[in-house]
């Protein structure tokens, strides 16, 4: 399970890299899709360029969390994978924050 969260993880960063490198416009499905950052593309682009580092943090912590869950014999153990999934959400509280400060 804890693999599961670790994918996810990447490509989370990848669904903000790749707006903020104006490869994916404004959309309903992928990036951080705010009232603020849907307003337009350059506010769309400047979010996500905010959101690269938190995401990018909060994905390398889910990736070291589940290579020690891995080593340790523990990607099935509910602990693991409900530590994964709360830094997973905590950085993408942090990365809304910082799309949200990044377009006002």
């Amino acid at each position: 399970m804890v693999l599961v969260e670790t994918v996810a993880a990447v490509l989370t960063v990848v669904f903000v890299v790749l707006p903020a490198r104006g490869v994916i416009g404004r959309n309903s499905f992928v990036g951080v899709r705010t009232r603020a950052t849907m307003r337009d593309a350059a506010t769309w682009r400047r979010g996500h360029q905010a959101a690269v580092l938190p995401t990018s943090v909060a994905a390398g912590g889910v990736v070291a969390l589940g290579l020690a869950a891995a080593v340790t014999g523990r990607t099935n153990d509910a602990s693991a994978v409900i530590l994964c999934a709360a830094v997973l959400l905590a950085g993408g509280l942090w990365s809304v924050a910082a799309a949200r400060r990044a377009v006002r």
